[in-house]
Parts: structure tokens; sequence; C-alpha cells
């Protein structure tokens, strides 16, 4: 009985340790549509991410992360590299323009541009 209470014991503890080693944050990453916020949470998820979800309206990446995996470095370059600026850093033109023209936020012709 004292081998199983201390199992328990052990493992509760253990799930504790893990779940305080999660690091919750918000970046603001630039889009303007539901392709973008696809593409957005697809790039953020990379090994560490266990939550990774875009606001079209107010532009912010809400994050869970594992700090021993991924860290918010990380994380920006590869939202970068799909080709969404971020508060961080600015996407290279050749990956922004890889988008789908509906996505183009930098773009003042576009329509769906965000102001």
């Amino acid at each position: 009985m004292k081998n199983s209470i201390l199992i328990i014991t052990l493992l509760l503890s253990g799930l504790s340790l893990h779940a305080q080693s999660s690091t919750d944050t918000t970046i603001v990453v630039n889009g303007v549509c539901g392709m973008c916020k696809n593409t957005i949470e697809k790039a953020a998820k990379i090994e560490g991410v266990s939550f990774a979800e875009w606001n079209l309206e107010s532009l912010e990446l809400k994050l869970k992360f594992d700090p021993a995996i991924a860290d918010l470095e990380k994380i920006n370059d590869a939202v970068v590299a799909s080709g969404y600026d971020t508060e961080f850093k600015t996407a290279s033109d050749s990956s922004y323009y890889s988008l789908a023209p509906c996505c183009y936020y930098r773009d003042p012709n576009n329509s769906h541009k965000k102001q």
C-alpha cells in the first residue's frame, strides 16, 4: 500500500512539474485571412509547441510551448520563414511573395489589408 501511494505521489509530482515547465506568450503576426491563419498556426507548431492559435482581428498568435525544447526565437523564425512578419522580424521578400496573393498584407492595393 505504501508503495502504491509513493508511486501515485511521484507520478502526480512529475505531472505538475511538467505542467509548470510550459510557457504561455503572445506575439503579433501580420495576416489578413483564414488562409493566413492556417499557415501561421501550422508554421508555429514546431517541436515543443503544444498550442498555437492566431486571431485575425487582434493579429495575436497565442502560444504554449516547452522552453526545454522550443523558444520564442525558433517559433518566430518559423513563422517568418512561412512568409509572415512578426513584431520582432520581417519575412524575406521571397517568403512573402510565395504566399497566395490574397494574403499580401503589405500591399496597399490588397482590399483585405489590415489598417
